[in-house]
């Protein structure tokens, strides 16, 4: 996605966040989206997923999202269409519009953070740097063609963000934090509330 200007992009609202460099599975089944997946195939392009908000109005979803890539497809035996997408950019969803096949599209703009000084964020987070670096060595997530960058801020805040066990809601607060400094403090904060939580064993 050229990051310069805004485009029209199809949206594919789900009860799932996918966070900018982490990777996501998902079953396609909905005609719609079955027709989406295609077209995008064929473009080379990508689509958004924004997490759902359905209420008594209908079907509505978060104004912020992530553009997603299609990296990975397969037929799956229950008959579904399984692919597999990674994140590439946070993005503001704007001037919606739903198409007689149901499918939503929108106007997407780019969200670009702030710049930090990485060196200084993590240095206050060394228990998170700790946890992603213990994670990152993981057979499933070795894996993963995921490329994580432990001296940069943004990658760390988001892949740990997409590899520890987190609500939908919760992840869209990390999408929608300011920068990486505020991505990493509610990170901090979550952890915290992970550890406290009694072992099952």
């Amino acid at each position: 996605m050229n990051s310069s200007i805004a485009n029209n992009f199809p949206v594919f609202p789900v009860g799932i966040v996918v966070l900018p460099g982490t990777i996501q599975s998902l079953q396609i089944f909905e005609p719609r989206y079955l027709s989406m997946v295609k077209d995008c195939m064929s473009k080379s392009s990508g689509f958004v997923i924004a997490l759902s908000n359905n209420n008594d109005s209908g079907e509505s979803f978060m104004s912020q999202g992530t553009y997603v890539e299609i990296i990975d497809f397969n037929h799956l035996p229950n008959g579904l269409l399984g692919i597999t997408v990674k994140g590439s950019q946070k993005v503001s969803i704007k001037s919606t519009e739903q198409i007689e096949s149901g499918l939503h599209f929108a106007n997407i703009s780019p969200i670009i953070e702030p710049n930090v000084d990485d060196q200084a964020v993590l240095a206050q987070f060394p228990e998170l740097i700790n946890v992603l670096s213990q994670l990152k060595e993981h057979p499933q997530v070795k894996s993963l063609p995921l490329d994580i960058d432990l001296l940069s801020a943004e990658s760390v805040s988001y892949h740990l963000g997409g590899l520890i066990p987190l609500s939908p809601m919760q992840k869209q607060a990390l999408l929608e934090a300011f920068d990486a400094t505020q991505r990493m403090n509610i990170l901090a904060k979550l952890m915290d509330k992970i550890s406290e939580k009694p072992s099952k064993f």
